[in-house]
C-alpha cells in the first residue's frame, strides 16, 4: 500500500502538478471530456466549426543570441524516452492574470494530452518530466492591435513572450527559449525537450508550434478549454515531426515526415475515403497507422524500420 504524499514537502511546481492531477480524477471533469464541443470534428474550418488552429507559419526571424548563450538547444525530433516538457504559463495584470483555477486547469489538459500520447508509444518508453513556470509580467495588453510586416505572429507574440522569459531568469527571443530548453533537458536528464507557453494575451492564432515551442491561448478558440488537451497533443505532434492531416492545413499524401521519413497517407485530401481518425487530423483519441512513425516512436523491429543515422 503507498503512503500518502506529505504535500507540506512539496514545491509549488510539484503541488501545482499534483492539484491537475486530482482535477483529472474528479468525476465532473471526466464527464466534461465524455461531453467535449466538437468531438470528433475536423480540425479544419468547416461553416459549423471553429476555425482549424494551427497554419503553417513563416520561420521566426534569427534573434542574436545573448553572450551567455553558446549554442542553441537541439530540436526535438523523436517521441521517444525521457522527454523534458516545459510549461510556462504567462500571468499578466488585470483580465490577463492566470488566476490558481486556470493554473491547475492547464497543467491538468497538458497531462491528460500528453497520458494520451505517451500511451500510444508502442514500446510503452516514453515518459514526461515536468517544469512548471507562473510567470507574472506587467506588459500591457494589446487586444485591439493591428500587427504588420512579414512575421505578424512574433509582432505579436514577442511583447509579453519575451517579458515571460525574463520573469523565469532567460533571456529574451529564440535565444531564451532555446536556453530553457537546453535547460529543462540536462535537469531532468531528457533524451529531448520541448516547451509551451499558455497565455490570455492577443495571438495571431491561437495555438501554434514553431520548432521547438508551442503557444496557445488559453480561451482555446471556439472549441473550448476543455479541448485543450486535444489541441495541445496534435502542437507536440507538430514538434516532434508530424504533419497536418485535415484537408484545410493543403496536405497531401507524399513527403517524408519524421525520422522515418514516411509520407502523409492518411492526408484527408487524397486518403481513401478521406483517412481515419487520428489526432493530427481531427478531434478524436484516435492514431493512424503514419503517425506513430511521424512522431519518432520506438517502433517494433518487425517494422523494418530505424531513424535515421545520427538522429537522436
Amino acid at each position: 500500500m503507498q503512503s500518502p504524499i506529505n504535500e507540506a514537502g512539496l514545491t509549488e511546481q510539484e503541488r501545482l502538478g499534483l492539484q491537475a492531477f486530482k482535477l483529472r480524477l474528479r468525476t465532473s471533469y471526466q464527464d466534461a471530456k465524455e461531453n467535449r464541443p466538437h468531438k470528433s470534428a475536423s480540425w479544419g474550418d468547416d461553416a459549423d466549426q471553429p476555425q482549424q488552429h494551427d497554419r503553417p507559419l513563416p520561420p521566426a526571424p534569427p534573434v542574436p543570441p545573448a553572450p551567455s548563450v553558446v549554442q542553441q538547444a537541439p530540436v526535438a525530433r523523436r517521441l521517444a524516452g525521457r522527454i523534458a516538457v516545459g510549461l510556462v504559463i504567462v500571468s499578466g495584470p488585470g483580465s490577463l492574470e492566470m488566476t490558481d483555477v486556470q493554473q491547475q486547469k492547464i497543467v491538468a489538459e497538458v497531462q491528460n494530452g500528453l497520458s494520451f500520447l505517451g500511451g500510444r508509444a508502442p514500446a510503452r518508453d516514453v515518459t514526461f518530466a515536468y517544469d512548471i513556470q507562473v510567470a507574472s509580467i506587467t506588459t500591457p495588453a494589446t487586444a485591439g492591435q493591428h500587427a504588420t510586416g512579414s512575421d505578424v505572429f512574433e509582432q505579436y507574440e514577442a511583447p509579453w513572450r519575451d517579458a515571460a522569459l525574463a520573469a523565469i531568469g532567460q533571456p529574451a527571443g529564440s535565444s531564451g527559449i532555446a536556453r530553457y530548453i537546453k535547460t529543462i533537458k540536462a535537469a531532468k536528464s531528457a533524451r529531448a525537450a520541448y516547451c509551451a507557453f499558455f497565455t490570455h494575451y492577443q495571438l495571431q492564432h491561437f495555438a501554434y508550434c514553431r520548432g521547438d515551442y508551442v503557444v496557445m491561448h488559453y480561451d482555446n478558440d471556439g472549441w473550448g478549454t476543455d479541448n485543450l488537451d486535444r489541441v495541445f497533443a496534435h502542437e507536440t505532434g507538430h514538434v516532434f515531426g508530424a504533419p497536418d492531416e485535415y484537408a484545410l492545413s493543403g496536405c497531401n499524401c507524399g513527403g517524408s515526415h519524421g525520422v522515418y521519413g514516411r509520407p502523409n497517407l492518411n492526408c484527408e485530401n487524397c486518403a481513401d475515403d478521406g483517412g481515419v481518425p487520428c489526432i493530427m487530423k481531427s478531434n478524436d483519441w484516435a492514431m493512424c497507422t503514419e503517425t506513430p512513425y511521424h512522431l519518432g516512436y520506438t517502433m517494433p523491429r518487425t517494422s523494418g524500420l530505424s531513424p535515421t543515422p545520427g538522429v537522436v
